[in-house]
């Protein structure tokens, strides 16, 4: 019998291969009653896959927004968000969670979006965008609020158009100092562990987003990146 990847069988089951990951690594897929940790496990089509998906986020990366969003009590009632690096929608779901009237859910990738935000009608699925050539005649609306959590680029990279092309009112960034150093200073898994080089990164973008806006706070992530990295929160206000 044919063998296919356990998040391929997930994704038969109604889940983006992206949300799979994430399930099967935090310990939430069973294969015949056992738990398996590795997306990579291959799994016969007669084998027994269950999901606990109680969880009510659909990505790991809902609880770091909400976090911060939570802890400077934003509200987001009736403003048009724009969430950049999508993906799943992690972001994009807590921002309809706290009031918003429609989220632009925008990723230089394809077919991640979770399958219920996709057939929510306050949710623009904009796919295959590259948020670093972003133009204001993508959107219908001017955007109130702008969330976002890119990976493999420096996120002063998207923010410089985006700041400049649509202006949003206020905006929350994922820092991830590790995509914003070189390689030389992470260790064989991935992980930036100079707290120093962290807090040097921190500030520098601190520092580029106080150009635009007057308030700016930043926070430790409640929520650590998937190999351990220490991330962080950005929030801004009152652009200048």
């Amino acid at each position: 019998m044919d063998k296919v990847r356990l998040d391929v069988a997930c994704v038969a089951l109604g889940k983006t291969r992206t949300k799979a990951q994430d399930l099967i690594k935090d310990g939430k897929v069973k294969v015949n009653g056992k738990v398996i940790s590795k997306p990579s496990t291959l799994v016969l089509e007669s084998d027994s896959v269950e999901i606990d998906d109680a969880d009510t986020y659909v990505s790991r990366g809902a609880y770091k927004l909400k976090g911060c969003l939570d802890s400077l009590a934003i509200d987001l009632r009736d403003q048009v968000c724009l969430d950049i690096g999508a993906s799943t929608g992690g972001f994009t779901q807590v921002c309809l969670e706290k009031g918003a009237k429609k989220v632009y859910a925008l990723d230089v990738g394809h077919l991640q979006l979770d399958r219920l935000l996709d057939q929510d009608a306050r949710v623009i699925k904009m796919e295959g965008r590259n948020a670093r050539y972003i133009e204001d005649s993508w959107f219908e609306d001017p955007i109130n609020f702008l969330c976002m959590d890119v990976s493999f680029i420096s996120c002063k990279t998207i923010l410089e158009p985006v700041f400049s092309k649509l202006k949003p009112e206020h905006c929350a960034v994922l820092i991830k100092p590790q995509f914003e150093c070189g390689p030389q200073y992470l260790n064989t898994k991935g992980v930036l562990k100079s707290e120093k080089t962290r807090n040097k990164i921190v500030e520098d973008i601190k520092h580029f987003v106080l150009q635009t806006y007057q308030d700016v706070v930043v926070e430790k992530s409640q929520i650590q990146g998937r190999h351990g990295n220490q991330e962080y929160m950005l929030y801004a206000k009152g652009r200048r």
